[in-house]
């Protein structure tokens, strides 16, 4: 094959430079490769399923359903009747097929049998039942879920913070941990299932527990302000904290606490997770409208993707090397009068992949 001259010289002095083209390519900055929008509305988390080639979005639009959508292309394969209790979080075990979802108007957590697409379980647990984020264990089939206490201040009469344990193999409640902290909001559990990691949005801290005593083990600053959702990495034993109040990315040694890292990434730092095949962790920022995409070595921000219009959720495909965000729409000021115009929001309500 003939080239021109030009690649011709292209080619010599990369090669002079001890760079190949296939050096560059690997660096190549992340993309957004394809967007879809969700027209029932009211998004928000998302979770990928392995064995069905499938991603999992929560919809509270409409009458409240999870959308699925194929894993390549995000064209619609089908969705789930949840209008009984609309979800919010969604965390999933591959093991078990089992899809879990946060009912926060319901305060309760619900079970779907992924193979028939039923609600096989709801569990509720007392009077606080603001339920948020879900994290599961599948080497024990443990699930955890965060239940917000108090928002704001110090009030001896909110309701307290807790993490609900389900037993996945009944679907049933197992235990709670109790007031591991003031406010929690985030959670996440190492790979051993030894240690439950929460963060307090109040107090800007983490809380690391005992998964089987409940002992609180250590509490740390995250490095932060309003931290809300947390990550775990085994091969590092690190940490990675989206801080909504500081818009930053703090890393932490999930040991010792020590701060690692702290990287600026947007206004309203939301959702957080880490893709070891790539080595790349990334950050929503909902109120900023991108998604950060940072070296999980240097900590170099490679890229800020203007994904959508609030940022929300971000989960990873590792076997494809595609990440998926989900988008939030902008709606009607709190006081908007009842005869107000619709707000039309083509850039939210939307999931997009990005390719690393």
């Amino acid at each position: 094959m003939k080239c021109s001259l030009r690649t011709a010289i292209q080619q010599t002095l990369l090669a002079a430079a001890g760079v190949s083209l296939l050096a560059q390519a690997a660096v190549a900055a992340p993309t957004i490769a394809a967007k879809v929008k969700i027209e029932e509305g009211g998004i928000y988390q998302i979770v990928h399923n392995e064995e069905t080639d499938s991603v999992y979005v929560a919809v509270t639009g409409g009458q409240g359903t999870v959308v699925v959508l194929d894993d390549e292309t995000l064209a619609v394969k089908g969705s789930i009747d949840v209008s009984q209790a609309p979800l919010f979080g969604l965390g999933l075990n591959e093991e078990t097929q089992i899809l879990y979802g946060t009912a926060t108007r319901e305060e309760q957590l619900v079970a779907i049998d992924l193979a028939t697409g039923n609600i096989v379980a709801t569990v509720n647990h007392g009077e606080n039942g603001h339920v948020r984020e879900i994290a599961v264990d599948e080497d024990n089939n443990l699930i955890y879920v965060s239940v917000v206490g108090q928002r704001r201040g110090n009030n001896p009469d909110a309701p307290p913070s807790e993490v609900w344990v389900i037993d996945g193999k009944t679907n049933e409640f197992s235990h709670v941990i109790s007031n591991p902290t003031q406010t929690v909001a985030g959670v996440a559990v190492d790979d051993d299932g030894e240690r439950v990691f929460v963060t307090d949005m109040n107090l800007h801290q983490i809380v690391a527990v005992n998964a089987k005593s409940q002992e609180v083990l250590a509490t740390w600053p995250t490095g932060g302000e309003s931290p809300m959702n947390v990550t775990y990495d085994e091969d590092s034993n690190r940490l990675f904290v989206a801080n909504q109040g500081s818009g930053t990315l703090t890393v932490l040694n999930a040991t010792t606490g020590e701060l690692l890292k702290s990287v600026a990434t947007g206004e309203g730092a939301l959702g957080v997770a880490f893709n070891e095949r790539a080595n790349q962790i990334y950050v929503t920022n909902r109120r900023a409208g991108t998604t950060s995409v940072v070296d999980g070595s240097s900590y170099e921000v490679l890229a800020n993707l203007e994904t959508g219009t609030f940022p929300q959720t971000v989960v990873v495909n590792e076997d494809d090397n595609l990440v998926y965000v989900t988008n939030k729409a902008r709606g009607q000021p709190r006081n908007a009068p009842a005869d107000a115009e619709p707000v039309v929001d083509d850039n939210g309500d939307t999931v997009v992949i990005i390719r690393p």
